[in-house]
């Protein structure tokens, strides 16, 4: 299961970062201009679930260029047929609509079908209208099934005490739960193995398998929940009751959500007479993911938003362009059969919900406590030695965590260890990764040249050979080549000065990475690329570097000349190192070398040192410098005005190429290539992932609601 779920939820991720980045600085326009293109109606605020998926809709259709406005029922079909017209007023093109009486809401499907307006129901079924073009769902009755498996499963013996509860008469969905649990629950009842204690209803028709949808209305309607946390309450209270000690002791508890399941569980485990109880639960809420980790709530059905939300925005986007949405099953309305493409879900218990929840990156670690003491490791089914540059800039930090988490979850041994800038360290960690039994090391080496001895150590050991993020040179000993596509960083660094420079005779202060890593040159000869003919025709002066003002002429450098540049403004990666080298910069250059200046800066660590040494200089009325990595430091400088731009390089993209790239091998396959690069000895095959650039203008966009950091982690964003 781990393997399918971190597939799965990779591709979610990566999807949702490629959204997100076709937005780029400004969203490309949808066919409908300024007019609203999407509007979408959810039944409650006082749910996180709606919560949730209000920002997931916002964030993806805004990344993909539609305008759309989300608007809240409140438990009330009368206020969500008035948001529904207030959209039709304003011109939308598609409706999606959650509604909160299945029934009640055919008057406002028709409405908007009236007004030509294509209509998807989300998560909940508008029924009684052919008003109804889509449905986008779970798979409800599997969720019911779910949730009764795992109670069968946990019973033994016979007369279990069984307590039912279900979501709202009004919502279709609490039907679909319902008869998908009893499909399971039913022979258990007429076995024995259960014993019904909170609903006559259900007593009266525990020896039928299938039920109508009268029958479960009867039952519904003597524990309905309403989907209200104190409805739950106060219901499993009045249950207990009226219940006797021989009707509690072991308890069994059918709840249809997770709101319900903490309520009711608050209640049972308050009762002196209730020696333990098993209960149920949907939609893996932060406050239930805490609870299962506590014991509290023993399970939850994962319906993953994130799939229900892209679904529902492929099946909008298919509309507006004019395209029908695919269809894998049809829905019965009671008037039509509406077509749909239903999600699988997954139950959630302790035994998985590191993996199903963590490491899936549905919540982060962060928001619960006790995960370290509960949870069992998975089978280990490979091994996996990482070695990684330095533990000194927070790049590499957030590697470690994302390959761990992600080689974790999918079952592989993985360990991780630092070289800490020394080449020597670099290839003891080697060694030490080939005796512990490898079978592929991922390599960022610190010195791409040093680093292949210790690369064709692990090859001499039949140990697969990744470099990632910086190559590994004048060796045969590389399998396979992780990057982004580095020349495109440096260019789009340049570019970024380029594009802010008017007028001629603009100081220019360059500097670059180390000398060490081959891809400080690849940087430079980007960047190189885009403003040596803005240099040459005078838009630029160069104040820092004589090695590159004599080859500003030069189009194209050989390595060799790159070298003599990059030996005179080398920063080494290191923030102190940059600090020393501006500060020495500023010291030498004369007040008509300063004013409104230009910095070509390698990265964010180095960006931030070189900023606050021009910052500080009283002869520097404005600087613009550019930065790479999208380091949360460097992202609230962005946003406080100190650094101009950054170029990401969503490391979490990179993460999951390496890993595609592990497991392809461990697997006996060969990962993908779409390009090669050489490495003095051969090329090497790649698969180079693409950059962003990111400044104030669309930090929020490309940074924040794309979920690389939190917006909670920053002040002044707007």
């Amino acid at each position: 299961m781990n393997k399918k779920l971190f597939v799965l939820f990779s591709a979610l991720a990566i999807i949702s970062m490629a959204l997100a980045a076709c937005g780029g600085s400004t969203a490309t326009q949808s066919s409908s201009g300024d007019n609203l293109a999407v509007g979408i109606v959810l039944p409650t605020k006082d749910e996180p679930r709606w919560i949730q998926d209000e920002t997931r809709f916002n964030d993806a259709l805004k990344a993909q260029g539609y305008n759309v406005e989300i608007l809240f029922s409140q438990g009330d079909s009368a206020k969500e047929k008035a948001n529904v017209e207030a959209l039709i007023a304003k011109g939308i093109k598609v409706l999606i609509l959650t509604p909160q009486d299945g029934a009640a809401a055919a008057a406002a499907a028709e409405e908007a079908r009236a007004a030509g307006v294509k209509v998807i129901a989300y998560d909940r079924l508008i029924l009684n209208t052919d008003a109804v073009d889509y449905y986008v769902t779970f798979d409800s009755i599997a969720v019911g099934e779910a949730q009764a498996q795992y109670l069968v499963d946990h019973a033994t013996g016979s007369g279990n005490p069984l307590y039912l509860y279900a979501g709202a008469a009004s919502d279709n969905n609490a039907f679909l739960f319902f008869e998908g649990a009893w499909n399971v629950l039913q022979p258990k009842i007429a076995d024995g193995t259960f014993v019904i204690k909170n609903s006559s209803e259900a007593v009266a028709l525990q020896d039928k398998a299938e039920l109508t949808r009268d029958e479960m209305g009867k039952i519904i309607g003597q524990v309905t929940t309403n989907w209200d946390f104190n409805t739950a309450k106060t219901l499993a209270e009045s249950n207990l009751t009226a219940a006797s000690a021989a009707d509690k002791g072991d308890v069994f508890i059918l709840a249809p959500n997770d709101g319900t399941a903490r309520a009711i569980a608050d209640a049972f485990g308050a009762d002196s007479d209730v020696s333990s109880y098993i209960v149920t639960g949907q939609d893996a809420e932060e406050a239930s993911v805490q609870y299962i980790i506590d014991g509290k709530q023993s399970m939850t059905v994962l319906k993953d938003v994130r799939t229900l939300v892209a679904d529902a925005i492929s099946a909008a986007v298919a509309f507006v362009e004019g395209s029908t949405p695919p269809q894998t099953n049809t829905y019965n309305n009671g008037k039509i059969d509406v077509p749909a493409k239903p999600s699988e879900v997954i139950s959630v218990d302790q035994s998985n919900v590191k993996a199903a929840i963590i490491d899936s990156g549905y919540w982060p670690a962060s928001d619960f406590t006790g995960l370290d003491a509960m949870g069992s490791m998975p089978e280990v089914s490979g091994s996996v030695g990482i070695v990684l540059p330095t533990k000194d800039e927070p790049r590499w930090i957030q590697d470690e965590t994302r390959f761990k988490d992600a080689l974790t979850a999918q079952g592989y041994d993985v360990e991780i260890l630092f070289s800490q800038g020394d080449s020597a360290k670099e290839k003891a960690n080697v060694e030490a990764l080939i005796a512990k039994g490898i079978k592929v090391l991922i390599l960022t080496p610190q010195d791409g040249a040093a680093a292949a001895a210790a690369a064709e150590e692990a090859h001499a050991a039949g140990i697969k050979v990744i470099a990632y993020d910086r190559l590994i040179l004048n060796t045969d000993a590389v399998d396979y080549y992780v990057t982004f596509d580095s020349i495109a960083v440096g260019a789009a660094q340049a570019q970024y000065l380029v594009d802010h420079a008017t007028g001629s005779g603009n100081p220019l202060y360059l500097y670059a990475g180390a000398a060490s890593d081959n891809n400080a040159f690849l940087f430079f000869e980007g960047a190189w690329n885009v403003l040596q003919p803005k240099i040459a025709d005078g838009t630029f002066v160069i104040k820092n570097s004589s090695e590159a003002v004599a080859l500003q002429d030069k189009a194209e450098l050989t390595r060799d000349e790159m070298g003599k540049i990059i030996g005179q403004v080398t920063t080494n990666w290191d923030f102190n190192t940059a600090k020393t080298l501006a500060e020495s910069n500023l010291t030498a250059a004369s007040a008509a070398d300063k004013g409104d200046v230009f910095i070509l800066a390698p990265n964010d660590g180095t960006a931030r040192a070189i900023a606050d040494a021009f910052g500080a200089d009283s002869d520097v009325s404005s600087y613009i410098v550019t930065g790479q990595d999208a380091e949360e430091a460097s992202v609230q400088y962005i946003i406080d005005g100190k650094q101009s731009m950054t170029v990401l390089k969503d490391v979490r993209t990179l993460v999951a190429d390496a890993i595609s790239a592990a497991v392809a091998f461990l697997e006996g396959n060969t990962p993908p290539q779409t390009n090669t690069y050489n490495n003095g000895k051969i090329d090497v095959p790649a698969k180079p992932s693409e950059v962003i650039s990111v400044d104030q203008a669309n930090v929020k966009e490309a940074i924040i609601d794309s979920g690389y950091w939190p917006a909670s982690d920053f002040t002044g964003l707007k």
